[in-house]
């Protein structure tokens, strides 16, 4: 069924069948002379180029109206991390968003697998408590290559200062 689907011509190849095959001995076309191939050609790409600027006007509102969504969200805040900061918040500093704001003694760790979405959140985490007591300090990063001794010192809770 699937090399049936396979072999079966598509729309565009159904209706341009020169622009996607060559004429075949049992082809009618093999009767025709040069020029009316030509002509024939001609017709048919004539035909496609129509077929694609139709296809290609649509595609460009579309693309305009992906674009325009894209554009209205871009400065929006990412719901997720308000709801990372809203669970810091509540769960590790109360007065987050106050100056020099004290945290509790709780750590979380947070993992992800690609280096974007770590940078995206470390900035964003960064962006949310600033201000806090020691901020410069409570967020950390570590990956599978960092060692034992330094993966083990990040996860420690630091003593007050």
């Amino acid at each position: 069924m699937e090399k049936q689907a396979a072999h079966r011509p598509s729309t565009h190849q159904a209706s341009l069948p020169l622009l996607f095959e060559s004429p075949g001995a049992d082809d009618e076309r093999a009767e025709f002379s040069e020029e009316e191939v030509i002509a024939e050609e001609d017709a048919q790409m004539a035909a496609a180029s129509m077929q694609a600027a139709g296809q290609t006007a649509r595609e460009l509102a579309i693309l305009d109206e992906m674009a325009d969504v894209a554009n209205s969200s871009r400065y929006q805040p990412d719901p997720r991390i308000q709801q990372l900061v809203e669970w810091i918040h509540q769960n590790l500093c109360p007065d987050l968003g106050q100056p020099n704001a004290a945290w509790l003694e709780r750590r979380v760790i947070i993992f992800t697998e690609y280096t974007d979405t770590k940078r995206y959140l470390q900035q964003q985490l960064q962006s949310a408590i600033a201000g806090s007591n020691r901020e410069q300090e409570r967020i950390d990063v570590f990956h599978g290559g960092i060692g034992e001794e330094r993966r083990e010192a990040i996860k420690s809770i630091p003593t007050k200062k």
